[in-house]
């Protein structure tokens, strides 16, 4: 039940995480969760939904403790490249890190709906399925937060 969706859940933790070994560390985290609880999980209709919840629980778990610790989650600069590429990239980082802070300040619903749809790439459907709204709802949640965003950072660089 859980294996087959094992792959998906290492890209979506990967996306989330941006580190290959905390994504593995956080499937394999997850995956014992699961285990611990398999008897519980057999009622369950959508088992890629569950885990797929799961592994972005765990991930958020992880990304809160890297916090607390104030460990940087910002790339590092080890590579000898060209000054211009090397500001290009800090200018790249800068703005994701912007447009990060902006998706904090939007409802909970519609930053999560974005954070699935963006980093994710699940469908409206699967979006859908793990929010437990609507196919409707879910484009109207991501079509506002998009538009929100859009206006946030507008307003942001001016």
């Amino acid at each position: 039940m859980i294996l087959p969706h094992y792959e998906e859940m290492y890209r979506v933790a990967y996306i989330i995480l941006e580190d290959r070994h905390d994504a593995f560390d956080a499937v394999q985290e997850a995956v014992v969760k699961l285990w611990t609880k398999r008897e519980e999980l057999e009622g369950i209709q959508s088992a890629k939904g569950f885990c797929m919840t799961t592994i972005k629980r765990q991930c958020i778990d992880m990304t809160r403790t890297r916090y607390r610790r104030n460990e940087p989650l910002d790339i590092a600069l080890e590579n000898d490249e060209a000054d211009d590429d090397l500001v290009k990239r800090i200018d790249q980082r800068d703005t994701l890190e912007k447009v990060t802070q902006l998706m904090d300040t939007l409802p909970a619903i519609q930053r999560e709906a974005l954070r699935l749809r963006a980093y994710s790439d699940c469908s409206v459907k699967e979006i859908s399925e793990l929010l437990g709204i609507t196919t409707d709802n879910t484009r109207t949640l991501l079509s506002r937060a998009r538009r929100q965003l859009k206006e946030l950072y507008k307003h942001l660089i001016r």
